[in-house]
């Protein structure tokens, strides 16, 4: 009689642990959905590595496209500094009377290329204007000039009669010279030939016995011819 009793409390141990860990496991899968709490930290875990790994890329599309656009804008500047240097430049390096006669006084244009590379079809146009009249009638003197090489010297004369030098010198007639160049040479942006043009007026100041430039253009349309 005894030990039945005993047996019976034997089994319905058991039976009460075999519930109990039937409960806890259905808990558990409520709680998790299906996953265990390892297998959702994992998966967390694996998202943000995505989201991590997303971020850099972007990083890195971001500075492939600073890197190409640095590049760009260097091409650009090395092209722009290249047609600036690579091209002729002709200027007048000096207007003076150098020459006192009996009857004239001669007026020397100096102008020269400040380029590294030579001019071409160089044509030069000068004219004398007194008081704003040419002091030569009809149209003014051309020089064709041609080849223009770097700092050689190009001169050209003019004369102005006696009696209007000494008006001139004791300043009492103005005296402008002006002087036009259209020339071509290689021009980096465009990679050909361009016409190019300079035009730049002196004008004689009997205070400082010398002539100062009193305007100039380097556009085609600003002839002064």
């Amino acid at each position: 009689m005894a030990e039945h009793e005993g047996s019976a409390e034997r089994e319905d141990s058991v039976a009460g642990k075999l519930v109990g860990n039937d409960s806890v496991a259905g808990e558990e899968g409520v709680e998790s959905g299906g996953l265990t709490r390892g297998e959702r930290s994992l998966i967390r875990r694996f998202s943000e590595a995505l989201r991590f790994a997303d971020f850099m890329a972007l990083l890195m599309v971001a500075a492939t496209a600073f890197s190409a656009f640095a590049t760009w804008r260097t091409a650009q500047v090395t092209n722009l500094l290249f047609s600036i240097a690579e091209r002729p430049y002709i200027g007048v390096q000096r207007t003076t009377f150098d020459s006192i006669g009996a009857d004239a006084a001669r007026v020397t244009i100096d102008f020269r290329n400040f380029g590294q590379v030579s001019a071409t079809d160089g044509v030069a146009t000068i004219r004398l204007l007194v008081d704003g009249t040419p002091l030569e009638r009809g149209t003014a003197a051309t020089i064709n000039v041609g080849m223009v090489s770097p700092t050689v010297p190009h001169l050209y004369s003019s004369y102005v009669p006696a009696d209007i030098y000494r008006k001139i010198l004791d300043g009492k007639a103005r005296l402008v010279v002006q002087t036009s160049i259209t020339y071509r040479g290689p021009d980096g942006r465009q990679f050909c030939y361009h016409q190019f043009c300079y035009h730049e007026s002196n004008t004689y100041d009997h205070r400082a016995n010398a002539f100062g430039p009193s305007g100039g253009s380097d556009k085609c349309s600003d002839a002064t011819y």
